[in-house]
């Protein structure tokens, strides 16, 4: 049985993780926040990533102490053929994704595709809603709240995937 999940929306720059520990049958949030990678312009290498998972493992130590999440949620990148944006990106965020599963190889993975545990709901409205959820389960002081708008999303996408992880019995 697990204990303890840490779910994570990738980004090049950083990550929107969420830590939840299991009381019993109830999973609750226990922190929320957003790891910062590397900074900076230009197209995401090896550098990048690496610097991504870093702050993530330096978070999760921070949060948890020596303990270890016994499941790590990470969302796996979809390409749709009609999207915004460059689809190059993509590889960037899987690569994270696969670095932060290595990095957490102790724990047991679950990779959502962001239209399994998302659907077709806009990144705004999904925030909007993981945001909702949050605060009606009184677990916005819990988060460490980024100041720019759109790291705050990715956190909230953090916990979307934690949610959903929850909700489907993948924990």
């Amino acid at each position: 049985m697990s204990d303890i999940l840490l779910s994570i929306d990738p980004g090049a720059r950083g990550c929107g993780c969420a830590w939840w520990m299991r009381f019993g049958e109830e999973w609750t949030l226990l922190h929320a926040r957003y790891a910062t990678g590397a900074e900076g312009a230009g197209e995401a290498g090896p550098v990048e990533w690496l610097a991504a998972t870093e702050a993530v493992e330096a978070a999760s130590r921070d949060v948890l102490g020596a303990l270890r999440p016994d499941v790590v949620a990470v969302e796996r990148m979809q390409v749709y053929t009609r999207s915004k944006g460059d689809p190059r990106d993509l590889l960037t965020l899987s690569a994270i994704g696969g670095s932060l599963f290595r990095a957490f190889s102790d724990a047991r993975p679950v990779g959502p595709l962001p239209r399994e545990w998302k659907g077709q709901v806009s990144r705004d409205v999904m925030g909007a809603r993981v945001e909702k959820k949050v605060r009606d389960r009184g677990w916005w002081e819990r988060l460490s709240p980024p100041r720019r708008k759109t790291h705050l999303n990715d956190v909230l996408h953090g916990i979307g995937v934690g949610l959903w992880s929850i909700d489907t019995g993948k924990v």
